[in-house]
Parts: C-alpha cells; sequence; structure tokens
C-alpha cells in the first residue's frame, strides 16, 4: 500500500512541477518535436528515393535490333532463349515496323540520326527483342548471353536505355538529404539535453524548499528524485505523440500525390509507417527517453543534495 501511495505522489508532483515550470516543459517538448520530425523526415525521404530507384530501374530496358535478314522465327527463338535465364524479366518479340518507330521515338531529339534515317528511305531495320531485367546491373550478362554463334551474325545494333546518370542522381540525393538530416537530428538531439539540463536545474532551485522539508520527513532519495525522472520521461512521450499523430495527418494528405507522381510503382507511405509504427516510434521514445534519463540524472548529481 505504501509503495502504491509513494509511486501515486510522484506522479502527482511530476505533473506538479510539469506545469509550474510549463514554459521550459514547452520549450523542451518543442525541441524533442522538432529532432523527432526531422529523424522521420529522413525516414520517410529514404522510402520515397527507393521507391523513385524502383521506378527508374524499372523503366531500363535493352532492344536488341535484327538484321533484315533475320526472319521472325529466329528471333522468336532469341526471344525464348533470353526469357530462360533469372536475369530477364521480360523479353518483347518487335516487328521491324515496330522497331523502326521505336527508334524513331528514342532519338527524336537527335537530328543527326533522324536525318540518315530519312536518307535512307527504307526500313533498314528487321525485327527486335525489348528487354527488361530485374536490375541494371543484370544488362552485362544479358548482353554477353545474346552473343550466341546462332543469333550473333544476326544482331546490327544493341540500344541500351541507359538511365545509370538519374540512378546516380537520385542516390546522391538521398545520401545527402540523409546527411543533413543526421547532422539537423544530432544538433536538436545537443539543444534538448542541454534544455533539460537546465530545466532539471531550476526545478531543482524552484523546490529547494520543499526537497528539503521531504528529507526532514523521511523521504528516502528516490522518492526525491522520481518526479525529476518521470518528467524527462513524460517529455519523451508527449513529443512522440504528438510526432506520431502529425506524421500520419501529414501522410494522410500527401500519400496520394506521392502515388500518382510515381505512377505504377507504388509508394504508401502511411502504410509503411503504420504496419512500422510500433518498431519506429518505439524507437525514437526508448532513445529520447534514455537520453533524458541520462541528462536529468547528471544534473540532479551535480545540483541536487539529497
Amino acid at each position: 500500500m505504501s509503495l502504491l501511495l509513494s509511486f501515486y505522489r510522484i506522479i502527482k508532483f511530476t505533473i506538479q512541477n510539469f506545469f509550474r515550470n510549463f514554459w521550459l516543459s514547452f520549450v523542451t517538448i518543442t525541441i524533442f518535436i522538432l529532432t523527432l520530425i526531422t529523424i522521420n523526415a529522413v525516414i520517410f525521404m529514404n522510402m520515397v528515393a527507393g521507391a523513385a530507384l524502383q521506378s527508374v530501374e524499372e523503366k531500363v530496358e535493352v532492344s536488341v535490333y535484327f538484321t533484315p535478314e533475320a526472319s521472325e522465327e529466329l528471333v522468336k527463338s532469341a526471344q525464348g532463349y533470353l526469357l530462360g535465364f533469372d536475369q530477364v524479366r521480360d523479353a518483347v518479340f518487335v516487328s521491324g515496323e515496330d522497331a523502326l518507330e521505336l527508334f524513331t521515338e528514342r532519338h527524336q531529339d537527335d537530328s543527326i540520326i533522324l536525318g540518315a534515317l530519312e536518307e535512307v528511305g527504307d526500313n533498314p531495320f528487321g525485327h527486335a527483342i525489348v528487354i527488361a531485367s530485374h536490375s541494371p546491373d543484370d544488362f552485362a550478362f544479358i548482353l554477353e548471353a545474346i552473343e550466341t554463334p546462332e543469333y550473333a551474325p544476326f544482331i546490327k545494333k544493341k540500344d541500351y536505355t541507359d538511365h545509370e546518370a538519374v540512378i546516380e542522381n537520385i542516390e546522391s540525393l538521398n545520401d545527402r538529404i540523409r546527411i543533413g538530416g543526421i547532422v539537423l537530428a544530432i544538433f536538436f538531439t545537443i539543444v534538448a539535453v542541454m534544455i533539460i539540463f537546465n530545466a532539471i536545474r531550476v526545478a531543482i532551485y524552484v523546490h529547494r524548499d520543499e526537497i528539503g522539508i521531504m528529507k526532514l520527513v523521511g523521504a528516502n532519495d528516490w522518492f526525491v528524485r522520481g518526479p525529476f525522472l518521470l518528467e524527462a520521461i513524460l517529455y519523451s512521450l508527449f513529443a512522440v505523440v504528438v510526432v506520431g499523430v502529425a506524421v500520419f495527418v501529414i501522410l494522410g494528405f500527401i500519400d496520394p500525390w506521392i502515388s500518382s507522381y510515381f505512377g505504377e510503382v507504388q509508394v504508401d507511405a502511411r502504410v509503411y509507417f503504420v504496419q512500422n509504427g510500433l518498431l519506429i516510434f518505439g524507437a525514437q521514445f526508448i532513445i529520447l527517453s534514455f537520453l533524458s534519463l541520462l541528462t536529468t540524472l547528471f544534473a540532479m548529481r551535480r545540483y541536487l543534495r539529497v
């Protein structure tokens, strides 16, 4: 019974301290919120960058053009041969007329190539195969695999739609965002630690008479320290709850826009945070509480004489 009563009193004193130093509590929680927003923004950007990479990689393909002498049966045989490899996601047969249209579309901004086609007059293309892989790294193997004695003499051109520069730019941007987010999170964490330290110091000074009376009536050290430690956990809990609610509300508004932007690639950030919410916000609460408790213990060790 006495244990429950002590715990009740610790909670009571914690709430009193929280509201007595309301502006310090408000500033501390605000800094925590800014720290968590930065961290969750980095998580969100990593997920979006991953979706962007997936979107670009799915559009990377290579077209193998055969000479006009290559028969439809031979080209379809090559198609079946390629589909037998695990690296090949799809291989689509394209007729000579469609191959010309596809080549013209891809080089629509190259006046030299288009001029050369006009000079030739007739369709210089035979049938073709458009190959999609599971990863851009697989194309080196695929292009080598097609060079068999049966098919190599009839291969006229290999046109690789190289998205490597786009992929590198996305990865580079994602790295910069991640580094910037980590730096901001560290900065806000340092500021938060300093604010907590000063908040506990002020609270100890304000309640010095009450603490003295507690000791006179027989309160033990942990009863005196308890409200300060619980207050540090309370800061973390409020910040995580506010950020968690804000994240789900914001994602509810921007999710449709993100999904429409990436087209066929499924990007559902809200579902991602729902599925991983316990891990994401639980880890943030534990880490934030740990830092808060460490800072509080250090401040009490320095300023609280009990």
